[in-house]
């Protein structure tokens, strides 16, 4: 197993991390006999990070994890968890919200405690709440040893966070294909250039750099006989910044691929590289519609939220993932008018830099994906 020292701090994690977020469940229950089985090919292969959160598995993770992990010595491993705003309502949850989750996690201590899913509306809460104090005051009593946050916004939020306090680490989004999203490449090389070690989440983007268009895999396959998802985790690993990439593995399968890869890790060669521009081109070559996500056309007349549905169009056009189809159409439902409410009246059209058809395109997406519709 590849594993990394944390720069000047006493910090060894194995690259691959165990994301225990996607495990599988049956009617609302995790399946514990095939949930252990899977934590302990990993740890017996080397594996010594383990990532929770409170609101994983409709709140069962954390004590699932728990159970799990206390037939480990509990300095054999590292344990990662988070306090998620979306689950407190007030300072006062905030500041006893830690007893529970030590409790859940059967354990006197958390090695790696983040603020989850920082962005720009949760960090108001983060000042309001002080919650720095909070945390620091719990590192102080030994409940937590390192305090980081993950995060899901933009370039100029993440670089506010990095500059709100001294953090332990941090956990972005990033893989070949999602360099300019979210903090993007760039906010990784603002962690490596402030000596913040960098733990990695969605290296696959949600599973779809594991598998996607026979013809495009075939770039890969025709190098080597590595699976399609340990180009991405190379990729992502050979950034010496990173300490430890998370996989959400839910099968026994993808374990056994995962050590494969960690267990004798090579970095990404030059000529790799070019093999992922290639994927990359390709994979962009496939998109449905030429959407910027500029948002031009807003709003719309039929307040239709037109760059979220192309976003979803072209989501799937790529990678055709229907079940992430569905979830983001379930998301969209949310706060967008549904496309048959297009009355075409063409304003969208003109305010377009890229001259889109929208209504037109939007029509192509009803057709194609009728499953959502």
């Amino acid at each position: 197993m590849e594993y990394r020292k944390w720069y000047d701090q006493d910090i060894n994690t194995s690259l691959l991390g165990f994301g225990a977020m996607r495990l599988k469940t049956h009617d609302g229950e995790i399946d514990e006999e095939k949930a252990m089985a899977l934590i302990d090919y990993a740890y017996y292969n080397g594996v010594n990070y383990f990532d929770t959160a409170m609101p994983y598995t409709n709140g069962k993770n954390e004590s699932f994890l728990g159970k799990a992990l206390k037939r480990y010595p509990r300095d054999s491993f590292y344990l990662a968890t988070k306090m998620s705003f979306g689950m407190i309502n007030s300072r006062e949850e905030a500041l006893n919200i830690i007893d529970k989750q030590l409790a859940n996690l059967q354990t006197n201590y958390i090695d790696m405690y983040l603020l989850h899913a920082l962005n720009k509306n949760s960090i108001k809460r983060v000042e309001e709440w002080n919650v720095l104090d909070i945390v620091e005051r719990w590192k102080q009593e030994g409940k937590i040893r390192n305090i980081g946050f993950s995060f899901h916004d933009d370039y100029e939020t993440f670089i506010k966070i990095l500059d709100m306090y001294n953090w332990d680490f941090s956990q972005i989004q990033l893989n070949y294909m999602d360099t300019d999203f979210q903090q993007g490449i760039k906010g990784y090389y603002d962690l490596e250039e402030r000596g913040i070690p960098t733990v990695i989440m969605e290296p696959l983007k949600g599973g779809k750099l594991a598998h996607f268009h026979e013809s495009i895999e075939k770039i890969f396959k025709e190098y080597s006989d590595d699976s399609i998802a340990s180009w991405a985790f190379r990729w992502v690993g050979s950034l010496p910044g990173v300490k430890v990439i998370l996989s959400g593995m839910n099968e026994m399968d993808q374990v056994i691929d995962n050590i494969k890869t960690f267990s004798v890790f090579k970095p990404i060669t030059i000529e790799e590289e070019k093999r992922i521009d290639q994927v990359k081109a390709a994979l962009y070559a496939i998109k449905a519609v030429d959407c910027t996500a500029c948002r031009y056309c807003m709003p719309c007349t039929a307040e239709i939220d037109i760059p979220r549905f192309f976003a979803l169009y072209n989501m799937f056009s790529m990678y055709g993932d229907i079940d992430d189809a569905k979830w983001r159409f379930d998301q969209l439902k949310k706060g967008s008018s549904m496309i048959d409410k297009c009355i075409e009246c063409g304003k969208c059209v003109k305010q377009c830099p890229q001259k889109i058809d929208v209504p037109l395109q939007l029509k192509k997406m009803a057709k194609i994906m009728d499953f959502l519709f």
